[in-house]
This record gives C-alpha cells, sequence and structure tokens, in this order.
C-alpha cells in the first residue's frame, strides 16, 4: 500500500481483530495473502522462527494449563505477520506525515518524531546485530546463550547512548516543542479496496464462530 495513512488504517484494524478472536485472526490472515507482497512482507527466516518458536511455547504451556493456547498462537502469529508487512513497507519520514496530518503541527509531529526514531533505533539495531554476527564468523564463533547475552546488553548500553545523545543533539539546536512539515500522500489504485476490505476482519472479530455459522446457514 503506497498511502502510509491507510496502511496505518488496515494494520491496527486487523491486528485489533486477529487479537480479539481466532475467526478474526483468520479473517486477517486471508487479507494478508491476498493484499500484501509476500516476498517482502515476511521478516527474515531466522527471525520470524524464533519469535514463532517463543510463541509456540507459550501457547503449549497455556494448552496444558487449560488455557486456550492454539487461539493464542494462531491470533499472535497472524499479528506478527501483520506487524512485519506493516514495517517493511514503511519509509523513512511516513510516520511523522501521518502523525502531523492527523494530530497537527504540535501534539502531532512530537509523536511522529518520538516513533521516527524508534523505527530508526531499530533499523539501526539490525545492522550492529549483522556486524556481531559476521564478526563472531570472522571469529570461529557460533551464536548461542553464552554470545547472546552480551550481545543484548552491548546492543542495550549503545542505544540509550544514542538516544542520550540524539536528546542532547535537539537541545543545541534549539529544539522545543512541534515543528511544521507538509505531508504529502501518494494512493495507489488498491489501496482503498483492500483498506476497505480490512474492516471485514474487524466485523467478524465481533461474532462468535457459533454464530457465523448460524448467519451462513
Amino acid at each position: 500500500m503506497q498511502d502510509p495513512r491507510l496502511r496505518l488504517f488496515a494494520a491496527t484494524v486487523l491486528s485489533i481483530a486477529a487479537f480479539a478472536s481466532t475467526l478474526g485472526a483468520v479473517a486477517a490472515l486471508i487479507w494478508w495473502l491476498v493484499f500484501t507482497p509476500r516476498i517482502k512482507a515476511l521478516p527474515r527466516s531466522g527471525v520470524f522462527f524464533s519469535l514463532v518458536a517463543m510463541i509456540t511455547v507459550t501457547a503449549l504451556i497455556s494448552e496444558w494449563g487449560g488455557g486456550p493456547g492454539i487461539s493464542y498462537l494462531i491470533r499472535m502469529v497472524v499479528i506478527l505477520l501483520l506487524a512485519a508487512w506493516a514495517y517493511s513497507e514503511t519509509q523513512e519520514g511516513e510516520v511523522l506525515s501521518v502523525a502531523v496530518w492527523a494530530l497537527g503541527d504540535r501534539i502531532g509531529f512530537e509523536i511522529g518524531l518520538i516513533a521516527e526514531v524508534g523505527l530508526t533505533g531499530l533499523a539501526v539495531i539490525r545492522q550492529d546485530i549483522e556486524q556481531a554476527r559476521i564478526a563472531l564468523a570472522l571469529k570461529g564463533n557460533r551464536v548461542g546463550v553464552l554470545t547472546i547475552v552480551p550481545i543484548a546488553v552491548l546492543l542495550i548500553i549503545t542505544q540509550i547512548r544514542r538516544a542520550d545523545d540524539m536528546a542532547r543533539l535537539l537541545v543545541v539546536r534549539g529544539y522545543t516543542l512541534g515543528g511544521r512539515i507538509c505531508p504529502i500522500f501518494e494512493t495507489g489504485s488498491r489501496d482503498i479496496p483492500a483498506a476497505l476490505s480490512a474492516v471485514i476482519p474487524g466485523v467478524f472479530c465481533c461474532f462468535p464462530l457459533r454464530d457465523v455459522f448460524i448467519l451462513l446457514q
């Protein structure tokens, strides 16, 4: 989707539907299969399967304890796919533009700036992880539990220092509150139909599964 406003709307509605019920998650998954470029929308296999493995363990524990483990697994995997799609489609500056368009030059600019800094931090962390993997591979070491912990601690400390440096830089440049930009959006031919169809899973999540089958009859 080219229009970030419609993309944010679709991702929000679909995520709520997927979290609310299993039927909403299945409907959101169908939407994801139809309207997203799956090759681009899928996260990296290593990261994706690691997250799915953690979700699966939690789901099995919940199922073993009598909870809705299978439902939890389906819903969380669909939310993960939606998040990966929204993140892969988001371009630099789009979140700031949408926030200013929706909330104005003061509050919207503040929220958008914070979101942009967070997304930039995620990209930097991904680069740091790749560099750490290359360094370990050159040293002949494998990535395991003993290496993940110090790398994670180092990344957290590095990000805190970067955030502090960025805050100091904004203060030095005289930033106080708000800002002004002129958001410009491009809407693709499939954006509006895709955004409107995202409402369907939102409607499904409001009905229990048995009620849906009654309506179909």
